[in-house]
C-alpha cells in the first residue's frame, strides 16, 4: 500500500475513534509518510505520539501510547520490506562477553535498526520492556508476531504450550520445556536462531530421549552453561553432560548413580533433589555449591565422597533429616566450607548449638523455611560456637523485633520475605494432606471435637463423629495416629487434628498414652511421597 495513503489511513481511524482533532488530515498523513521515509522504519507509539503533538496541524491529541502502537502495526508495518539481516561481529561479541549490561544492546538495537534488521527494533523494544511496563511489553510482542517467520524462523507455532522462552533485552536467555517434548529437528531449529546465540539455560521436564540430547547438545550455543533437568528417570543425559557446564540441577522421584565421568569438570553448582545417589567407588567431585535434598542414601553418598572445593552446603530437608545432617557433618570432607543453609523444616537452639560445634568455620547460616517466629529466635539468636558474618532467616515468621533479635548471631541480617504467624506450618499441613485436605477441612471445626490438647510434641483429640475415635500428631508432622478404620493414612481426622491445632490454641492437657494406644503410622513416608508430587 503506499505510504501516503496508509498514513492518512492511521490519521482517519485517530479522527473516527476521537482521538485526535486535525485541521487538513491530508497535510498531516502526507508529512508522516515523509517522516516515515526519513526514518526508513515505523515509529514507535510512542514517537508518533510526539510527533502528532508537534505537527501544526494536530491541535489535540488524547489517543494512548498503546493504540497508537496498534494502529502503525495495522496500518504501516510491512515486515517483507524490512526483513534483512545483518552481522557486526564486533558488536555481537560485546554482548556475549556482557550478556547482562544493557549498554551493548542499545548500540547494537541502533546499528541493526539503521540496517533494516527486525532484529534491532525487537532488542530496542526488549530493553524498554525489562521494566514490566505492560504497553512496552505488549508492543515486545506485537513487534515478536508481527516477524515471527523472521525471527522464530517459522518453529514458533511447534513451541506453543512445550516450550517456554525468557528474553532478556530482546534475545532468548533462558529455554523451558513446559510441555510434551519436541523432535529433534526442532530443537536444533530452535537453537541455530539468531535471537538464541546468547541462551544461558536449558530445562527438561520430561525424560530426555537419546536423539534429543544429542541435537540440543550439538545446536546449543557456547554461552548454554545451566541445565535443569525435572523429571528424568534416572539416567542422565550424556552428550549435554559433556558440554563444558557450570551449573547443573536435577530433581526426580528416581535415584541417579554418578561415577568419576558423568559430571563435566567445568561444574561449579550442583542441585540434586533425587531420593538417593550411589556410586562404585569414592568420588572427588569439585564444585563450589551444593544443593540435596537430604536423604538417608543422599546422605550416605556425600559422607563417602570428598569436597574439596566445596563453600557453600544447601540441605533440603524432611522432619526427621536434622540429625542425620549432623552425623554426615562430623565426617564430611569439605575443607573449604563457609556456607551452609538448612531449609524446609523445623529446628531448634539445642540442635543448633550442636551444629555449631561441627561446623565452627561456617560463616554464612541461612535458617529458611524453618517456621522461626520471636519466640524461638530467641533462643537460637543465643547460641555459642559461631562466627558467622551472615545470617538468612528469610521465609519464617519473624517481625521487626524478631530479625533485631536474629542480629545477635550475626551483624548482618537478610529477610527477603516473611511468612504470617502459623503460615510455615499450614503449608506443610496441607502438603502432608494431598488429596485428604478437602475432607479434613469439612471437620476442621473445634465444635466437632470432644476434647483436644496438646501434651509436649503431641496434638491429641477426641473426634466425635458417626463414631468417636482418639488420635494424635506430632508437633512436626512425622508422627500420626488415629483409631479409626480408614486404610489411607495420614486419615482425614489426623489432618483436621493437625489444622485445628494451628488455628486455634490448644491447651496444654495430658494424653494419657494416646499415641501408645492407638497404632503409629509412619507420617515422614507419605510427606515425603507428598513432597514429590508437588
Amino acid at each position: 500500500m503506499d505510504r501516503v495513503v496508509a498514513a492518512r489511513k492511521l490519521i482517519g481511524d485517530l479522527v473516527k475513534a476521537e482521538q485526535i482533532e486535525v485541521r487538513r488530515v491530508e497535510i498531516a498523513g502526507r508529512d508522516l509518510a515523509k517522516w516515515i521515509e526519513t526514518l526508513k522504519r515505523p515509529p514507535s507509539g510512542q514517537e508518533l505520539g510526539e510527533w502528532l503533538e508537534e505537527h501544526a496541524q494536530v491541535t489535540d491529541l488524547s489517543a494512548s501510547t498503546a493504540a497508537l502502537d496498534e494502529l502503525i502495526d495495522r496500518h504501516l508495518a510491512d515486515p517483507a520490506a524490512v526483513a534483512v539481516a545483518a552481522r557486526n561481529p564486533e558488536l555481537e561479541r560485546q554482548l556475549a562477553e556482557t550478556p547482562e549490561a544493557v549498554g551493548p544492546y542499545q548500540v547494537y538495537a541502533d546499528w541493526l535498526q539503521e540496517h533494516a534488521d527486525p532484529l534491532g527494533e525487537l532488542i530496542a523494544l526488549g530493553v524498554a520492556s525489562a521494566s514490566g511496563n505492560d504497553d512496552d511489553v505488549a508492543r515486545f510482542d506485537r513487534h515478536l508476531k508481527r516477524h515471527e517467520a523472521y525471527l522464530l524462523g517459522g518453529v514458533g507455532s511447534q513451541l506453543v504450550s512445550r516450550i517456554e522462552l525468557r528474553w532478556r533485552y530482546g534475545m532468548i536467555r533462558e529455554i523451558e520445556e513446559i510441555g510434551e517434548p519436541v523432535a529433534p529437528e526442532v530443537w536444533q531449529q530452535l537453537l541455530g536462531l539468531r535471537v538464541c546465540e546468547l541462551v544461558e539455560s536449558i530445562g527438561l521436564r520430561r525424560a530426555c530421549s537419546a536423539a534429543n540430547d544429542v541435537a540440543i547438545a550439538a545446536a546449543a550455543p557456547d554461552s548454554m552453561r545451566t541445565l535443569r533437568l525435572d523429571g528424568c528417570v534416572g539416567t542422565w543425559p550424556a552428550a549435554l553432560l559433556q558440554r563444558p557446564l557450570r551449573s547443573l540441577a536435577a530433581q526426580s522421584i528416581y535415584s541417579f548413580a554418578l561415577d568419576q565421568h558423568t559430571l563435566p569438570p567445568t561444574l561449579e553448582r550442583l542441585e540434586l533433589r533425587v531420593p538417593g545417589l550411589t556410586s562404585v567407588i569414592p568420588l572427588e567431585i569439585n564444585v563450589r555449591e551444593l544443593v540435596v535434598h537430604a536423604t538417608d542414601t543422599t546422605l550416605g553418598f556425600l559422607a563417602t565422597a570428598r569436597w574439596p572445593r566445596l563453600e557453600q552446603l544447601t540441605f533440603d530437608l524432611d522432619d526427621r533429616s536434622v540429625s542425620r545432617v549432623f552425623s554426615l557433618l562430623e565426617d564430611l570432607v569439605a575443607p573449604a566450607l563457609t556456607q551452609l543453609v538448612l531449609t524446609n523444616s523445623v529446628i531448634d537452639h539445642k540442635e543448633l548449638a550442636t551444629l555449631a560445634k561441627l561446623v565452627p568455620a561456617i560463616r554464612t547460616l541461612g535458617l529458611v523455611n524453618l517456621g522461626l517466629n520471636d519466640e524461638t529466635i530467641g533462643p537460637i539468636a543465643g547460641t555459642r560456637g559461631f562466627s558467622l558474618e551472615t545470617i538468612d532467616v528469610s521465609h519464617n515468621e519473624l517481625t521487626r523485633e524478631g530479625l533485631e533479635t536474629a542480629r545477635e548471631l550475626a551483624r548482618e541480617v537478610i529477610s527477603t520475605r516473611q511468612l504470617r504467624r502459623g503460615q510455615t506450618m499450614e503449608r506443610r499441613v496441607r502438603k502432608l494432606a494431598g488429596t485428604r485436605l478437602q475432607a479434613a477441612e469439612e471437620i476442621a471445626d473445634p465444635k466437632l471435637w470432644r476434647r483436644a490438647g496438646i501434651d509436649g510434641d503431641l496434638r491429641w483429640g477426641r473426634y466425635r463423629g458417626d463414631a468417636d475415635y482418639e488420635l494424635f500428631i506430632a508437633a512436626d508432622l512425622s508422627r500420626y495416629g488415629c483409631s479409626c478404620p480408614s486404610t489411607i493414612q495420614p486419615c482425614k481426622h489426623v489432618i483436621a487434628l493437625a489444622l485445628v491445632a494451628e488455628r486455634t490454641p490448644l491447651s496444654p492437657a495430658p494424653s494419657n498414652g494416646v499415641e501408645t494406644r492407638v497404632s503409629t503410622r509412619g507420617g515422614l513416608a507419605d510427606l515425603l511421597r507428598a513432597s514429590l508430587d508437588d
